[in-house]
């Protein structure tokens, strides 16, 4: 009666160790013994057609005794410690298995050696019964292979002597959800001997996977001998010796079928042997070559990564144009797979062939699919057979960092060096994978299975076990088993886990050097059956009071001990830092002091508070508002790790992406991982050099803002050297000039100060500040005016994404950055057409976009304003480079000095984003900033919120040291100086300045903003001889620091501005 309660308190399930899992498993606990002298019986036939199944399942068998009975295990990881887990020593009176029946009912022919997906019948039955008889029944040999490997998979070695199973009587029916179950293995990036490419056969075959898929060609090597063509692996190989000879891929496909595994070839093109291709078409004389017909129904001829760019050097063709360069491709693909058919084999191509190039594909051809999204779904839709194997998931080499080397400006753009699928995929990901996700069902037929991949630019026979095992067996179960169970619910990491581990140990035994599930502490904490067994006595024999009381005094237990354990984990990392003083439980003043301070643009001034502690500044504290610890740091360090050396200890965090959701969706500013580099591989080619140095965007509107502030800037008389708020212009000049940029259209706000899109962004942006910095309190912030700006917003990019998706994908490839027209927005369309990604995408560059320059542009004629001499010295730069009139191109901006330490100076106290959070992704530690003398780590425990600023760090004295006044020698500039000319002399230390961030997630667009930033000022200078300063009247010479999402003067630039003399107003 008291098993349910049993469980909730303890969490303990039996589990059933067989990988993977059956689609039907009943067992008893009864204890069999299995003997060396067991008979065996087959009644299968022989096959005249090359292969004999008698001889199969006879070496099967063989195989089987072997593992057995050498290559067996003690499972004591999977027992608590010093638990009596074994039955009695065997001796002769103990029960044993005295024969195992094997029938196979169905006649094997010459596809079931070499099948297409879904030929051959792989189910099987296996029965054990407590008289000592076991029997298998199967259709075909492949699937009395799978009963085997499940057989043995039952058994365990005693720590004294003999082989036992303690699940007597067993029933197991099972047949695998998927008929393509493969692991993709890259042999081309390094060499593999065939020993490695057997054993991983093996290991693959006892994980029930029925395909190995051998990338044999790529761009760095051609391991594979062609007789006919012997110069390909003589040049083509590492090393003489290091390729595949005909021999060798005969042994190696037929040791596949001795194990139920299909072993097929890929040839990579065009796109990783373009040159080969093309410049020698008899290559495609290859498909004849024997034997890889004869062993396999399938030949891959790749397809992938095609770069259009490649095809301008190639002499035959000469052109990057999508009309010119498909048909050829077409051309190619056809003659191919005409001889692959008339060699008897079937076609698989990579999906870009279909989804990219759009080519017509046989019915025959399977297209293999990687780049997840909605790519297996689409394939389906157009009728094609697909094997699956997200890149997100499934990719086993991911998280190693980058291959290659990087110096230069590269070393900072790279840093710290995450390769582009990272992190790595565990083995939890990978099991989490559907291959079915999103997939109609009357479509889900088309889906094959799947292949999990390994890529070797990082894996070498050293190493290639750990890479692939036990990962790789995630996958395998979800690819026999099914994501589902047979109730429709999805298989959990819970259940799998303590299966995997002791597969795990398996493998070991057998020779598989695979890495670790768990440490052995955790597999020995699954509770036995014994010990349910006392625990239900227990309870039968307790009251409802008592177990009330226990389960009370369970809870506190439980209170105190989490709180005893976060604290001991947090010493054990580092320690605490300093404590923020505060006044009111959980800290709540804290709270208010964050919310006062956004109202009324006092942030600065708040953290200030935070860091001035009793025994002078300390830049790294921490507090427990609502009870819960956060983290802020100003300490270069600190910020270096979140930012970079530890980037994969933190990220925004999923609080952070809840907060910002509504606004920003799942852009590149509020999502982590694989979320954040998909957007980042979207974004980053549309702000490459040809596009940020394109400067007529810019000139158009600033020959409006221009026009504007002579317009604003009139008195009642018409006379110039009226004031205005330049602030609000920049503002608006920056909005035209980002939708220019990414919609092909300005929205005009600087001709119409009352547009209601612009008062609706910027509204949204407040309103977002306010729910960001009310922490735990954010559900009570009013949203009224939040939700109707995000409807003006929607409503107003929406059009613009409709009018867009009317272009086919043919005619968004045909388009060039230089064609007239061509957009952010179609560049992004040309990747994706997901509605959501484009909204999300664009709304996020757009708030950038808009707010980054204009907040820099602002700041700087605020200080300039404030610094006749500095804005004489600027002009004096700006006439000696370009003159008055000329526009300033891409290259003169980059040469003024002078400007550039400008711009310099006004992002060093004033960055662009002033203050900004992670979160903590696991357990880590930050450098510095713990201890009693704040120079030890501080330890950090997962989803700890670390807030930064750059904007206090960049205000730092002790890292910006005072120096001599440039006018006055005898006089020191300090670090609240608006002093330009520091930049001649002194450099700041890494990452005590970084106004774009820095590490991998630098901002994508900064070029573009400097470029803006610089344009911009150049053009007004030019224009203006003079600036008059209205700010003292309006802030009293002290700037309002308005920290909103960026930083931007709070009480506007109020300026007056002065044409030169001589010049037409």
């Amino acid at each position: 009666m008291w098993s349910p309660i049993y469980f909730l308190l303890f969490l303990s399930h039996q589990v059933f160790a067989i990988w993977p899992q059956p689609v039907s498993f009943q067992r008893g606990n009864s204890t069999l013994w299995i003997l060396k002298n067991l008979e065996v019986t087959y009644n299968g036939k022989s096959c005249t057609d090359g292969f004999d199944s008698q001889d199969l399942v006879e070496a099967a068998v063989s195989r089987t005794l072997d593992v057995l009975f050498s290559q067996n295990f003690v499972p004591w990881k999977l027992h608590p410690r010093n638990s009596n887990f074994e039955p009695e020593d065997c001796d002769c009176d103990k029960p044993t298995i005295e024969s195992l029946t094997i029938t196979q009912t169905g006649n094997d022919n010459s596809s079931t050696f070499k099948p297409l997906a879904g030929q051959v019948d792989e189910s099987y039955n296996l029965t054990i019964a407590t008289s000592g008889q076991a029997t298998i029944n199967a259709v075909s040999y492949i699937g009395v292979l799978h009963a085997l490997e499940t057989f043995t998979q039952l058994f365990y070695k005693h720590s004294v002597e003999g082989i036992y199973t303690n699940m007597a009587p067993v029933t197991i029916t099972d047949a695998p959800k998927f008929s393509h179950r493969g692991l993709n293995m890259d042999v081309s990036r390094n060499w593999f001997p065939v020993k490695d490419v057997l054993r991983t056969i093996d290991a693959i075959s006892w994980n029930k996977f029925n395909r190995l898929h051998l990338h044999m060609t790529d761009a760095q090597s051609w391991p594979m001998d062609i007789p006919a063509l012997p110069e390909l692996s003589k040049k083509g190989a590492y090393r003489k010796g290091l390729s595949y000879s005909p021999n060798d891929i005969q042994k190696i496909q037929k040791y596949g079928i001795e194990r139920g595994v299909e072993v097929f070839i890929e040839f990579d093109m065009p796109g990783h042997t373009t040159s080969i291709a093309f410049s020698h078409p008899e290559l495609i004389a290859v498909y004849d070559m024997q034997p890889v017909s004869p062993y396999s129904s399938y030949f891959h001829t790749g397809g992938d990564e095609v770069d259009i760019q490649d095809y301008l050097y190639d002499e035959t063709v000469k052109s990057n144009d999508t009309k010119v360069v498909q048909p050829l491709i077409q051309t190619l693909v056809n003659h191919t797979h005409r001889l692959i058919r008339k060699a008897g084999l079937s076609p698989i191509v990579w999906e870009e062939m279909a989804l990219v190039w759009n080519l017509t594909l046989g019915d025959d051809v399977v297209v293999q699919s990687w780049q997840g999204g909605n790519a297996v779904a689409d394939i389906t839709a157009n009728g094609h057979k697909v094997i699956a194997g997200d890149y997100n998931f499934w990719y086993l080499d991911c998280g190693k960092g980058q291959w290659l080397d990087f110096g230069g400006a590269a070393y900072d753009q790279y840093y710290p060096f995450a390769d582009y699928c990272s992190p790595t995929k565990n083995w939890r990901l990978i099991y989490s994978y559907d291959p079915l996700a999103g997939i109609p069902t009357e479509n889900q037929h088309l889906v094959l299975g799947g292949e999990v991949h390994i890529w070797t630019e990082q894996t070498d026979p050293v190493n290639l076990d750990d890479m692939v095992w036990p990962r790789a067996s995630a996958a395998g179960e979800i690819l026999w088993s099914g994501r589902q169970d047979a109730n429709g619910n999805n298989r959990t990491q819970l259940d799998a886990s303590p299966r995997l581990a002791e597969m795990r140990e398996r493998m070991v035994n057998r020779g598989i050097r695979a890495g670790p599930v768990q440490m052995v502490f955790c597999t020995q904490s699954n509770a036995t059956d014994e010990e349910a067994k006392m625990i239900e006595e227990i309870f039968e024999h307790a009251s409802l009071k008592m177990v009330v009381v226990a389960v009370v005094a369970i809870l506190i237990l439980v209170l105190v001990t989490q709180k005893i354990t976060t604290e001991w984990k947090i010493r054990s990392l580092g320690g605490h830092a300093p404590r923020v003083k505060t006044w009111l439980p959980l800290d709540i003043d804290l709270v208010a002091r964050a919310i006062n301070g956004t109202m009324y643009h006092k942030n600065l001034e708040v953290w200030d508070r935070f860091f001035n502690q009793p025994k002078g500044y300390h830049y790294t504290v921490e507090a427990g508002p609502a009870g819960r610890r956060c983290i802020f740091t100003a300490e270069p360090e600190n910020i270096k790790a979140i930012l970079a050396t530890q980037f994969g200890d933190y990220g925004k965090g999923e609080p952070f992406h809840r907060e910002w959701k509504d606004f920003l969706g799942n852009s590149i500013f509020v999502t982590d991982l694989d979320q954040w580099h998909a957007s980042r591989q979207l974004i980053r080619p549309q702000f490459i050099k040809d596009r940020v140095s394109d400067l007529d965007v810019f000139e158009t509107h600033v020959q409006v803002l221009m026009d504007q502030i002579d317009q604003a800037g009139r008195k009642w008389d018409g006379s110039e050297g009226g004031k205005l708020d330049v602030s609000d212009l920049f503002f608006r000049y920056t909005l035209d000039a980002a939708t220019h940029f990414l919609l092909g259209r300005s929205v005009g706000s600087l001709e119409d100060a009352e547009m209601e899109f612009a008062g609706a962004f910027a509204e949204v942006q407040r309103v977002q500040n306010i729910i960001t910095r009310a922490g735990p309190l954010n559900p009570l912030v009013p949203r009224k005016t939040f939700y109707k700006g995000l409807k003006v917003i929607n409503e107003f990019v929406t059009p613009y994404i409709d009018e867009t998706l009317h272009f086919t994908p043919e005619e968004l490839a045909t388009k060039t950055k230089t064609e007239e027209g061509y957009t952010f927005l179609h560049a992004l369309a040309s990747f994706t057409r997901d509605r959501t990604v484009l909204r999300d995408q664009l709304v996020a560059v757009l708030l950038a976009g808009r707010d980054t320059t204009a907040s820099t542009l602002s700041w700087t004629f605020y200080e300039l304003a404030r610094h006749p001499e500095v804005w004489k010295k600027l002009r004096e730069e700006i006439i000696q480079t370009v003159g008055l009139e000329q526009a300033p191109t891409y290259s003169d901006l980059k040469n003024m000095k002078y400007l550039q330490n400008v711009m310099n100076e006004t992002l060093r106290l004033y960055p662009v984003v002033p203050f900004n959070v992670r979160l903590a992704l696991k357990d880590t530690t930050l450098p510095t900033g713990g201890g009693p003398d704040g120079l030890s780590p501080v330890g950090i425990l997962k989803d700890t919120p670390i807030g930064y600023s750059t904007l206090v760090m960049q205000r730092r004295p002790d890292l910006t040291p005072p120096t001599p006044s440039p006018t006055n020698p005898s006089q020191t500039i300090s670090v609240l100086d608006f002093v330009p000319e520091r930049w001649l002399t002194w450099q700041p230390k890494p990452w005590t300045y970084i106004p774009f961030n820095g590490g991998p997630r630098i901002c994508i667009g900064q070029q573009f903003a400097l470029t803006e930033m610089g344009y911009t000022i150049v053009r007004l200078l030019q224009r203006y001889e003079r600036i008059e300063n209205h700010m003292p009247a309006v802030d009293g010479g002290k700037p309002c620091l308005k920290a909103e999402i960026v930083l931007q003067p709070g009480q506007g630039v109020h300026v007056s501005f002065f044409r030169r003399r001589g010049e037409k107003k």
